[in-house]
């Protein structure tokens, strides 16, 4: 009988354990789970009116196929809803929305800085079943800045394999300000003369003669293809009598024309001095700057890309090596410090190396003047900056050298490298013996010949 009831104690719990995992794995194949995994832009940053396209991955991680609906929002608002016809358990699918951001014009011309940041997220519709639905919404890591009123390359990107070197192309700088209160404008640009060298800068349809016959246009000195600059170019209406002339937008501000020269990428970058101006009170107040730098807000001035190759570029320069003539010298020594650096990208690039030197006593200070050279991809070249330790203190210095980074150029950890070099105060021997003494001899005998003279000076002469 005690045989029989420690076998049923025994094999009563087993068969309540194997029922149990057997409704735990019938509950497993029953689960419904779904998610939403990534939520991408396009772009981070565009201007109001353009598309950005929304992609959105989601997954089944449940254990039965699956149909949902998936719906993409700009921070509450909804961008669009799709539906998932069937997903199986274990896979995923990705979807994508396009947002046109058309649809915050009257929010962003309603903030005073013309420009707004988005939160881009998604999500999924709870399937029958579901229990974990946490997962069901995903925030993007990346918001969209939706920027108006600025003054923009057009097009923002330029790449075509077709544009090889002798072939001219050109770009417009335009406005999207609708104000009636435009008086002038004035930009400034920079590119890469490796690839590219200005041609001719013509003026736009903003302010022009037949809006009004005192129209001005001033190409300034125009291009500078050394150092890849278009000087400061403007164009006003002239007046001499209130109310000043004005215009309303948007518009082109000027053209710019330039000649392929190599293959590769270049910035087209808006200067500093780039400015769409108004005046107020219909043309009896004052002149002020509708968009700059920093008008609105910094961010209003939106550059351009060029790229005539079909595959992306890789920009890096990189010091591989600095050596100094000596790490051991005495103050007001010359130290000659050389310098290796090594074109590592894909482009012949153009760039500044500079050296400059530190330590616990001493602000930094370069060495010399920066040198400015070009290298073709795959070429090193040896500077050597002479360093004058005349007015240096003593001590131990860190000694820098810098490739200064290059448009486009993404690894800058190897652009600086460092050396040490210790000064020491200058050191003076002991004089020889044999000088030492010939010194004291010296010294005597010019001692007793004074005294002599000095004796024989004093001596009274004999009265007769």
């Amino acid at each position: 009988m005690r045989k029989n009831l420690l076998w049923l104690s025994l094999t009563v719990p087993l068969i309540l354990s194997l029922l149990s995992v057997k409704t735990m794995r019938v509950a497993a194949v029953e689960t419904h789970d779904i998610a939403v995994i990534s939520v991408t832009p396009s772009s981070t940053s565009v201007r109001l009116g353009e598309l950005v396209n929304i992609t959105v991955v989601v997954e089944n991680q449940g254990m039965e196929n699956e149909t949902f609906d998936v719906t993409a929002y700009y921070d509450t608002t909804a961008i669009g809803t799709k539906t998932v016809p069937i997903i199986e358990a274990g896979e995923n699918k990705s979807l994508t929305f396009t947002w046109n951001t058309t649809d915050t014009l009257q929010e962003i011309y309603a903030t005073t800085t013309k420009q707004k940041d988005y939160t881009i997220n998604a999500t999924a519709s709870t399937v029958p079943g579901e229990t974990e639905i946490g997962d069901n919404t995903l925030v993007s890591t990346s918001q969209v800045r939706v920027i108006s009123q600025y003054i923009a390359v057009i097009p923002e990107s330029t790449v075509n394999p077709d544009l090889t070197p002798g072939k001219n192309f050109t770009i417009s700088i335009y406005t999207d300000y609708n104000g009636t209160d435009v008086w002038g404008w004035q930009l400034s640009l920079s590119y890469n003369p490796l690839i590219l060298q200005g041609v001719k800068v013509t003026n736009g349809d903003l302010i022009t003669t037949e809006k009004h016959p005192d129209a001005m246009f001033d190409a300034g000195l125009g291009f500078n293809n050394t150092s890849g600059k278009l000087a400061v170019t403007m164009a006003w209406f002239f007046y001499t009598t209130y109310p000043i002339p004005l215009t309303s937008g948007p518009g082109i501000l000027a053209n710019v024309t330039f000649t392929v020269v190599d293959y590769g990428t270049s910035s087209i970058t808006l200067g500093v001095e780039t400015q769409l101006w108004g005046v107020t009170e219909g043309g009896y107040g004052d002149v002020y700057q509708i968009v700059s730098d920093w008008e609105p807000v910094g961010g209003h001035l939106l550059n351009g890309y060029f790229r005539n190759t079909v595959a992306e570029i890789t920009h890096d320069v990189a010091v591989i090596s600095v050596t100094p003539s000596s790490t051991s010298v005495r103050l007001g020594e010359l130290v000659n410090i050389t310098v290796v650096v090594e074109n590592q990208g894909m482009a012949r690039e153009r760039f500044d190396v500079t050296v400059y030197y530190n330590s616990t006593l001493n602000a930094t200070k370069t060495i010399g003047n920066p040198i400015t050279i070009i290298l073709e991809a795959g070429a090193n070249k040896s500077l050597t900056f002479a360093w004058n330790t005349t007015i240096v203190n003593p001590g131990m210095y860190v000694v820098t050298a810098e490739a200064i980074a290059v448009p486009g150029e993404i690894d800058i950890e190897d652009n600086t490298l460092e050396t040490t070099v210790t000064l020491k105060r200058a050191e003076y021997a002991p004089l020889p013996l044999e000088l030492f003494i010939a010194l004291i001899v010296v010294v005597a005998i010019i001692a007793v010949a004074t005294y002599a003279i000095y004796v024989k000076r004093r001596k009274k002469p004999t009265i007769t």
